[in-house]
């Protein structure tokens, strides 16, 4: 018996999970793809540990020289702040992390993440790192271990990218339509409760893959074009552990939570007749919300929807190839109103088709809606394989997705530019205390730790309009 448990062991394979990511605003993100990482390698007989950049009471290399990991997975979320006006790269991050793993350790390093497959090719070649997954990690790390320890060849697994030995990039072509959920999230305990002590949400993820085709989103690249649902049976157990973890608010995490109305209504049916008493937010898409769909959706525990409408005006919508018009986000934002939600809309100004008289259209249009709240960026961030991309041209001009990566680069709709919106979205946010351009107020911060330490959760945006008329009145009050 000693025997068999000493030959098990050396079977599994120790497998260290770095995540990198450092930006908080407006509060840190927990690594849900971590727990779903941990969950199949656990299911395939291996260890896996995680070290966060965030959290972490010990450095990565201390963390490497105390479990000595045979492979090391390197979790890319962003390649940067997606700021026009303020752009932040954390490529340096990456890079630094790959040579930092490779003074201490000899293990093979993988990189992956939301990140990593926007640019997949492109960081390989600027990374020191062995292998790279492009969407789903679960199922390609256990088959990269398998196909190395049996010496089978690992370049014929789906979304697998490799360097040549000649230095070039290789990439194993994807599964086509994605793949379904192979595993339920294992979380690590002592990270989630380290993450939301910290305010942040955790996150459920109901379905993967994007079948909309907005001009800039990245998603149907990162999660594949095609829809797999979730069985809202398995969410209410999700959440119901995540309660049993002292976890009260959770986000969930689908590009849109509705992009099928049959999934929404199974997914929220389950939840009300659980009635767990967990709260939770989401992103929605404004197409065919009705009272009801939301009446259905406060019951299951709905707090917070976040509408992804980015214009108010319906030329601009079809410019950025949105499903909605204007009358649908109207008529969307007076249900939640209606129904005392809490809501916002995030706007983006100056993609294509966008005009000085289309800005005018949303910044008024906007007062038309009870209660709501904006969050604006300006400029499209310009991602590769991306209906923005083709529409940009830019290898007609010499330009690589690589040209892209190091230098975060913006679209914006001639003659507008970048500080000519800045302004004009500036001077609007100084008369309406419920905008936000960028990251919130400094100040708001301040105050989510206050109101945690009074048991408060969520994301709490709707706390930034007093946080601002307050500061407003300050200075005023000061001059």
């Amino acid at each position: 018996m000693i025997q068999l448990e000493s030959i098990a062991t050396d079977l599994r394979t120790r497998v260290l999970i770095a995540n990198i990511n450092r930006y908080d605003q407006p509060y840190p993100v927990y690594p849900l793809s971590v727990a779903y990482l941990n969950a199949a390698l656990i299911d395939a007989g291996h260890e896996c540990r995680c070290w966060d950049a965030k959290t972490a009471d010990e450095s990565l290399e201390e963390a490497i020289s105390s479990y000595e990991p045979d492979y090391i997975g390197i979790s890319v979320r962003n390649v940067d702040n997606v700021q026009s006006h303020n752009p932040r790269s954390f490529m340096r991050e990456l890079i630094d992390t790959c040579k930092r793993i490779r003074s201490a350790s000899g293990a093979v390093i993988v990189l992956g993440g939301s990140g990593y497959s926007v640019f997949p090719r492109e960081l390989m070649a600027v990374a020191d790192a062995d292998y790279g997954v492009v969407g789903e990690g679960e199922r390609a790390l256990v088959q990269l271990i398998d196909a190395r320890r049996a010496g089978s060849d690992e370049h014929t697994i789906p979304g697998l990218v490799w360097k040549t030995a000649e230095g070039k990039v290789g990439m194993a072509p994807r599964s086509p339509n994605g793949e379904m959920f192979t595993v339920y999230p294992v979380h690590d305990e002592a990270l989630l409760r380290a993450y939301t002590s910290r305010g942040s949400i955790p996150g459920v993820q109901t379905q993967r893959g994007c079948p909309l085709r907005c001009t800039y989103c990245t998603y149907p690249l990162i999660e594949g074009k095609k829809s797999r649902f979730r069985d809202g049976g398995e969410i209410v157990d999700e959440m119901r552990r995540l309660l049993a973890m002292g976890v009260k608010y959770t986000f969930i995490v689908d590009s849109v939570f509705n992009t099928s109305r049959e999934h929404a209504v199974q997914v929220c049916e389950a939840l009300a007749r659980a009635n767990l008493g967990m709260e939770w937010g989401c992103f929605l898409r404004p197409r065919n919300v009705t009272m009801e769909l939301l009446s259905l959706m406060k019951r299951a525990g709905l707090k917070h929807v976040e509408f992804g409408s980015d214009s108010f005006s319906d030329t601009t919508l079809k410019g950025y190839a949105k499903s909605f018009t204007w009358d649908e986000v109207l008529n969307a934002s007076e249900y939640a109103h209606a129904l005392q939600l809490h809501y916002s809309h995030f706007l983006i100004f100056g993609g294509p088709g966008e005009t000085a008289d289309s800005v005018e259209e949303t910044l008024s249009r906007s007062s038309l809606l009870p209660g709501a709240y904006f969050f604006a960026t300006i400029g499209m961030r310009i991602y590769p394989d991306t209906p923005l991309w083709r529409h940009c041209a830019p290898e007609s001009r010499g330009e690589t997705a690589a040209d892209y990566l190091l230098e975060p680069r913006f679209y914006v709709e001639p003659p507008l530019t970048t500080p000519s919106l800045l302004a004009r979205i500036k001077k609007h946010q100084e008369r309406n205390d419920n905008w936000v351009l960028g990251d919130p107020p400094p100040a708001f911060a301040e105050t989510m730790d206050k109101l945690r330490r009074r048991g408060v959760v969520g994301p709490m945006w709707e706390y930034i309009e007093l946080l601002q008329r307050m500061a407003r009145n300050a200075d005023a009050a000061e001059s």
